[in-house]
């Protein structure tokens, strides 16, 4: 008896994925000896119905909600009470990634819950030193970064300056070439 090849049963299984459940599958043998399995057989080419059993259905799973960092405030005093924001995060880049010599930008992205208030501005750092001025936007490209290791966080400011909310900070590795002596 032959043996199908495995990118013939990996074609197989995708048809049998691809069509519906009451689709008919058939098995279609040339002149050469060749299989093929079709749901629409050529009508001058002979082929038999395949019986396929049953699809053995596998649960998915549902990945854990990610955790939600905390939000960082600067000192008590500092902190303005505004209820709005309930969540703010650095969701790019992600902690403790790896930027490669190609890549001149990081762009560093704020995830706010709610969205950011007309009047409210984001200031991004850079290693606790701003990078730029305050941006009425939740993303910034940082560009310039020297080789080594820098944290990147972020501040949502009012309209008079007071800081709202501070995101925790995340650690980016800078790889860059440099020129020896």
């Amino acid at each position: 008896m032959k043996t199908l090849p495995d990118s013939l049963v990996a074609i197989v299984v995708s048809l049998i994925l691809t069509s519906s459940a009451a689709a008919t599958i058939y098995k279609v043998v040339d002149d050469k000896g060749n299989i093929t399995y079709t749901d629409a057989p050529a009508a001058e080419v002979a082929a038999d119905e395949v019986l396929l059993p049953a699809i053995n259905p596998i649960p998915s799973s549902t990945p854990a909600p990610a955790a939600e960092r905390p939000l960082v405030p600067v000192d008590e005093e500092q902190v303005v009470a505004f209820p709005g924001y309930s969540f703010a995060a650095l969701v790019s880049p992600s902690d403790d990634s790896l930027v490669h010599f190609d890549q001149p930008n990081v762009l560093a992205q704020l995830a706010l819950i709610p969205e950011l208030n007309a009047d409210h501005l984001v200031q991004f750092y850079v290693d606790g030193s701003a990078a730029g001025n305050p941006v009425a936007k939740t993303s910034l490209s940082i560009s310039g970064l020297e080789r080594g290791s820098h944290r990147i966080s972020a501040r949502v400011l009012s309209s008079q300056g007071a800081v709202l909310v501070i995101t925790p900070s995340v650690t980016v590795h800078v790889q860059r070439h440099y020129k020896r002596n």
